[in-house]
């Protein structure tokens, strides 16, 4: 019925007075109704005393305007897993634009450890590249990169800005890999904008992309976060993880990064303007297989691509 942050309070004790009804994710699963927001268990978590936790949606969920936070017992922070001590861990899950089918097994958000560590300086010099594969002077704020929007020329090679979010009342499934029409589900923005500007509307969900392509070594992890109110009051991403090896496979040199856009306020924006901030972290060791070698459905993307739900019609 209401979203809850647990502070010094136990979910499973706030539950009588919240919850309207019940559903299983047993066999097929159940519909979760855009508009509404539901509490899953998922078990007991307790992570060592010099360590926490932040959780961030898949990509994929992200994409499809699904909002997925994950709360633990005693705290009063969204997708925070404080260490020391063993705690209830739920997912708060609300549907923004879309129906969607969820049912028992399938992931939905993921776990990034920090443990305590002298701050070292980590060298971005080698992270951003322009769409001509030439590497470029990494923009910082604060010392994290700053990150741009991407809105092509008309009469570019690019034919797409990106992707909004139609009105509808069909269901996604999470476990339909490829099997969605997408023109149900949202609609192309096309390169017939002039002065390279994009007018977002208040509460309309846009899939955008990065003018920056990006290319994470496997020893480094990234988080893409807020810049700041001064850019206007819109949602820039909901999914925030950049694995290691991100955008380094392949012949072409980083990959973009896709924007999950949710504006409270109708704005323009323009091609070049600042929307986020990425924040890096060094890895305690490599992963034995980084992004793209995986099986990883965004290694390469060229532009705004959608979920992994929705049959590819574009080659990005």
């Amino acid at each position: 019925r209401d979203k809850i942050l647990p502070f010094r309070r136990k979910v499973a004790a706030l539950l009588k007075e919240m919850v309207l009804e019940e559903r299983s994710l047993k066999g097929e699963g159940a519909v979760l109704l855009k508009g509404q927001t539901y509490l899953i268990h998922v078990g007991e978590i307790e992570l060592p005393p010099d360590a926490r936790g932040c959780l961030s949606a898949k990509s994929s969920i992200g994409r499809v305007d699904l909002m997925v936070r994950g709360i633990v017992d005693d705290c009063g922070l969204y997708d925070t897993i404080p260490g020391a001590s063993r705690r209830d861990f739920w997912l708060e899950v609300s549907p923004r634009s879309f129906n969607v089918r969820i049912r028992e097994g399938l992931a939905l958000t993921q776990l990034m450890i920090f443990r305590k560590a002298e701050a070292e300086p980590i060298d971005l010099s080698g992270v951003v590249f322009n769409a001509s594969g030439q590497l470029t002077e990494p923009q910082l704020h604060r010392g994290s990169l700053v990150l741009s929007l991407r809105v092509p020329p008309v009469g570019a090679a690019e034919e797409i800005v990106g992707y909004e979010a139609i009105a509808t009342n069909e269901v996604i499934d999470l476990a339909n890999i490829g099997g969605h029409d997408p023109s149900r589900f949202f609609r192309p923005i096309g390169t017939t904008i002039k002065d390279e500007r994009l007018t977002l509307e208040k509460d309309r969900f846009y899939i955008l992309a990065t003018k920056e392509y990006l290319s994470i070594s496997p020893d480094l992890s990234a988080e893409m976060v807020p810049f700041s109110q001064h850019v206007g009051e819109l949602r820039a991403h909901y999914a925030g993880f950049f694995d290691p090896g991100f955008g380094m496979s392949g012949e072409n040199k980083g990959t973009v990064g896709v924007l999950e856009v949710r504006p409270h306020e109708t704005i323009t924006i323009y091609d070049g303007q600042p929307i986020a901030l990425m924040d890096f972290f060094r890895n305690s060791q490599q992963p034995e297989k980084p992004y793209g070698l995986s099986g990883n459905n965004y290694q390469g993307q060229k532009g705004p691509k959608l979920a992994k739900y929705f049959k590819c019609s574009r080659p990005y």
